[in-house]
This record gives C-alpha cells, structure tokens and sequence, in this order.
C-alpha cells in the first residue's frame, strides 16, 4: 500500500469528532479547555493523560507518551498508519481513492526516476570528459585537487550553459513531458527550464549507489554557488548524505564517520584518504542523517568551516548526534580555512592531519561559550548556561549531564550544584508550569522530560500549533537566527509541511525530526497555556529573535569598525589611508546608527 495524500488525511481529520474517538477509548472529564483521563498506556491512579479536542492531539505527563489522534489509534489498536487512517475514512465517510496512492503506480514512479537520474549521471559526466563545454569545470576540478579516479568514481559532471539541452535530451530519451515535470529537474514555473545550467555536478546515491539526486556549483554568473535537488518520491535531503555510498565501507571499519560542510570538502578528503568522509545536503545534519550513521558507527568527528555559521553549525550538531547516542569530536580547522583549500594549496597530507586536532563536543561547546558570552559577568554566566540547555536535553542520561555540568562548573566559576537546579528549573518550566493546570497529571513528578524550556523553543512552538504566522516568521528571520536546536528542528518541519500544504498540527510535527522537540510542543498544547494570545507570542518571540539577530550583526560592526580605525592610525601613508579609512568609518557608523534605529524599534524603545 502506498502513501495516502496529504489532501485526502487533512479532509478526514477536518470531518472526524477527535473528542469522540478518544472517549471510546479512555474515560475523559473537562477541566479548563482541555479533557483528562487515566492513561491508557501505563497505570495509574490520578489522571495525567489530556486530549485537545481541537488539534486532536494527547499528551501524558506520566509516561510521556503523544502525539496525534492517528497515533493513538495505531498505539491502542495496533493497526498500520494506513489502516488507521482507513478506519477513520470509514468513520468520517471520506472515500479514499484508491488509484491515487496505489502501490504500482507510485512503484512505477519511482523505477522511472532511478532510470532518468542514472541517464542523466552518465551524461554529465561524458560532458565533463568528452566536450569543450566542460573543459572548464574539468580544469577547476583538477585545480582543486580532485585526482581522475575519483572524477570517474563520484560520476562527477557538468550540466551544458544551454538551458534548451536538458529538456531537449531527456525528452529525446523517451521521458513524457508530464514525467520530466515531477522530476525535480526542471523550475516549478517553466516545466522546461533546467534547474542546473553552467554547473559542476556532483551524483547524489543512495546507500545502495543509485543515483537519486544531484549538486550543482555555478561557474559563471549570478546566482546561488550550490543548488540542490529539491525532495522527490525518492530523495529526501535530509535523510540523505553525500558520499554515504562510498564512505560505508571506511564507516564500519572504523567505526566512525567523518561529517564536513559540502560537497567539495567531502570530495576533498576521500581525494586525501579519508574515506569516511560525508556531508549534509544543503541543510543542517539532521537527526535523519544521524539515525542512519548510527546504525553504523559509535562515533561522528564535526568538521566544519571556522566562520560564524560554520561555528554555529558545529553548536548544533554536536546536540544532534548526542541525541542519537553518537560520541561526536568537533575539528578544530585553522581560521578562514576549508578542507577544500587545504588540499589545493597544501596537499593531501597536510589534509589528512587535520581530523586528529579534534576535541569532544563538551569542551567545544564550552569554548563557544567562552566566545560568545562575557564569562566575568553573572548576566554572561546566565546567558551561557542556557547555551546548554539543547545539549543536555539530547545527553541520554542523568549522570552524563551533571558530569557535564560539573566540568562547565569549573571552567566557568559556577557551582556545578547552581547550574543543575538552573536546568532542572527550565525542565520543570517545560513541563509543569507550562503546563498551567492544577492537580492534574502533577503526581508524576516527570513533566521535565518535555524538555529544558528556552524562548526560541516557546516561540517555534507557538508558530507550530498557530501554523497561519509561519509565511510572516519564515519572511523575517532564517533557521539559523534560532540558537536552540529543537526550535531549528521545528522551523524546518514547518518549512517541510508547506510543502506538502500539510496544516494540521500532527501533520506538521511528523515532519520532525527531534523526538525531545516533539514532546515539547505535545505537552504544550496539552497544558493549554498557549490556548489564548498566541498571536502575542508569536510576535513578541519574532521580534526578539530579529533583535537578537541585528544586535549579534551590530557586534561585528562595531569589531570591524575598531579594525579600520585601527588601519587608519597606523598606516605608513597617512594623509592617503586615512582619509580613505575616514569614509569607511563613516559608512560603518551609519550603518550602526540605522542597526540602533531598528532594534530600538523591535524592543519597543522607540515609536514605530
């Protein structure tokens, strides 16, 4: 059986009674606006399991244990998703066409998909090889350090400038015109324009080698430096890394995966015998993609570029491959430098040195801190601890974050026993005073398993369960203005949702990837704290991640400012240097003045 529309779910749930399926299972009473009972999947005596009627979502505060009306029944009735899914059709008097999900045609689909790319992977790179258009792309290759027989074993190519070939040699290939549409090669808006024109192309395979997608680099012109192939019946990028198919023998004879930026750094250290070697694909490293190293491997290295994102990137991953129970090293690259780099101008064995200056992911996450927040001072203190929160979530147990903590402790000046009363408190804001009820459910004493509460993961949380303000929070801030992972994680399940205009909140949250994330925003709703002015919650936590956005961009400002006035005074042709340094100083201080206008603005200390 395939996969039922997103159309055909979201019309069931609108035409079925949540209320009513749930009382058929489980004895509810009303207490505010949510209904609570005795949990039906561990015993107990006081009632911990609430259902939102109107989100169709539960929750336990006990076992933990939540999620949507078409998880509980395939949890109390054993059934399949789609046999859920069917009984609740049947309820709701909802046909489910079946040609619209059969498994042949769907099957069918995807062989053709696997024929075209494999094609298409052949015929870039006998571009690449044979053709004068490709003589540029091959010589930026070889440029780069990449050998021939790594050019020949990743398939590598080049897609022609021509934007009339690609639609012109596929559709010579026999491939419909309404096949090539939905094969993610060709622009939503014009079904014959190539996604990839004048680009290096790198295969993306599965683990099996099948070619599922591809990676293009411009060489000339404007746009983006790297695309990707956007999500198609057999590729998800975020289930998928580039160069898995390659690196899994190295994985599993070491035990251990290499995990950098790009395509290129990935190509860059197979070329200096580092064959476990993988990247992401265009996105951040998901617990998608740590599920599948872990099963595996025990362990990850974090090799990613010294800049601010890279750095930033690096924060995140560690928490991801924490909560995937993988020991994870962070590598420490020398300032402005990629692996890609260092191999062009350094060589191969100046590159394979670099993953064995490594350290483990608390003690870079503690150095981070030290960078990012003024260590001598208690508001600095209290910002850092925070910084944590995300990593100590993901840590599987009790004794790995107080031992933790107790090192942060040390380094920072803090008594260990502060720091987890701080983090049990945020626990506790999570679970039971997020919650807002009374008696309800509090017997447990477990509700911190929801989750160290901090505001990004709030705000992500309001904008989940008030789908409607996504567009405006999507329109103003980016993934990466988040600090916490798990409101990262929920951005991008959002991102995921529309587009697949899914708007039910279950279906929104099965895009996600955070187990701990997911808990949070179920036991939120379920507490109903978010019941009434969550338009004001959502506004004021866009406004505060935008603040803190432009505060972080004024900091380098200023930074860069102090550089050019210091270039200025100590110059060996004064008159000349200063006054050129005088006008960019002068820029740089506008610029400053218009940042101050506008976070004055965002915080409400000036009148919009």
């Amino acid at each position: 059986m395939g996969r039922i529309p997103e159309t055909v779910i979201q019309d069931i749930l609108e035409k079925t009674s949540y209320l009513a399926v749930y009382q058929e299972k489980v004895r509810l009473t009303k207490k505010g606006n949510k209904w609570w009972g005795l949990c039906p999947f561990h015993g107990e005596k006081t009632p911990s399991f609430s259902v939102d009627a109107e989100r169709g979502l539960y929750y336990c505060f006990g076992c933990q244990k939540g999620g949507s009306l078409i998880d509980f029944l395939m949890e109390t009735d054993k059934l399949s998703f789609v046999e859920a899914v069917e009984e609740l059709a049947e309820r709701a008097n909802v046909p489910i066409p079946k040609g619209d999900y059969a498994s042949d045609k769907e099957e069918t689909e995807r062989a053709g998909l696997y024929v075209l790319y494999e094609k298409l992977a052949n015929a870039f790179n006998w571009v690449l090889r044979n053709h004068d258009s490709g003589a540029v792309a091959l010589g930026i290759l070889r440029k780069r350090g990449i050998p021939e027989s790594l050019i020949d074993g990743f398939r590598l190519g080049y897609a022609p400038a021509d934007h009339a070939w690609l639609y012109r040699f596929l559709a010579g290939k026999g491939f419909s015109p309404d096949f090539l549409a939905r094969t993610g090669l060709f622009s939503a808006r014009n079904a014959r324009y190539p996604l990839f024109c004048d680009r290096i192309m790198f295969p993306i395979a599965d683990q099996r080698g099948r070619v599922i997608a591809f990676g293009g680099r411009l060489i000339h012109g404007d746009g983006p430096k790297y695309i990707n192939s956007p999500d198609t019946p057999i590729f998800h990028k975020q289930e998928n890394l580039f160069a898995l198919d390659k690196a899994l023998p190295a994985i599993k004879e070491q035990n251990s995966a290499l995990i950098c930026e790009g395509y290129m750094d990935a190509l860059s250290f197979h070329a200096a015998g580092i064959a476990n070697a993988v990247a992401p694909l265009g996105t951040a490293f998901t617990t998608r993609q740590a599920a599948l190293l872990r099963r595996r491997a025990e362990r990850v290295r974090l090799c990613f570029d010294s800049d601010p994102a890279g750095k930033k990137a690096a924060e995140r991953a560690c928490s991801v491959a924490a909560g995937a129970g993988l020991e994870a090293d962070v590598v420490l690259m020398s300032e402005g430098k990629d692996a890609s780099e260092i191999l062009e101008n350094f060589g191969g064995e100046t590159l394979k040195k670099v993953p064995e200056c490594a350290i483990n992911s608390g003690d870079f996450l503690i150095r981070r801190a030290e960078e990012l927040f003024d260590i001598g001072s208690m508001d600095g203190k209290s910002k850092a601890a925070v910084f944590f929160y995300p990593y100590l979530d993901a840590l599987d147990s009790e004794v790995r974050r107080n031992a933790f903590l107790e090192i942060v402790g040390r380094r920072m000046g803090i008594s260990a026993g502060s720091l987890i009363a701080d983090y049990r408190k945020a626990k506790a804001l999570g679970g039971a005073q997020v919650q807002g009820r009374s008696k309800e459910g509090a017997a447990s004493g477990r509700m911190g398993e929801a989750g160290a509460r901090t505001a990004d993961l709030f705000f992500m949380t309001a904008v989940i369960l008030y789908p409607e303000s996504f567009p405006r929070v999507k329109a103003s801030i980016s993934v990466d203005d988040l600090d916490d992972t798990r409101a990262q994680d929920l951005f991008l399940a959002l991102e995921e949702a529309s587009t697949r205009d899914a708007k039910e909140t279950s279906s929104i949250l099965s895009a996600t990837n955070d187990d701990a994330a997911k808990r949070y925003v179920l036991a939120v709703a379920a507490s109903g704290e978010l019941d009434q002015g969550i338009e004001k919650v959502v506004g004021d936590g866009l406004r505060t991640v935008m603040a803190r956005t432009l505060e972080r961009r004024r900091t380098r400002l200023i930074a860069e400012i102090g550089r050019v006035s210091q270039g200025g005074v100590s110059s060996v042709i004064p008159e000349a240097a200063s006054a050129e340094n005088l006008e960019s100083v002068k820029d740089l201080l506008k610029k400053k003045m218009q940042l101050d206008v506008e976070i004055a603005r965002l915080k409400g200390e000036v009148d919009e």
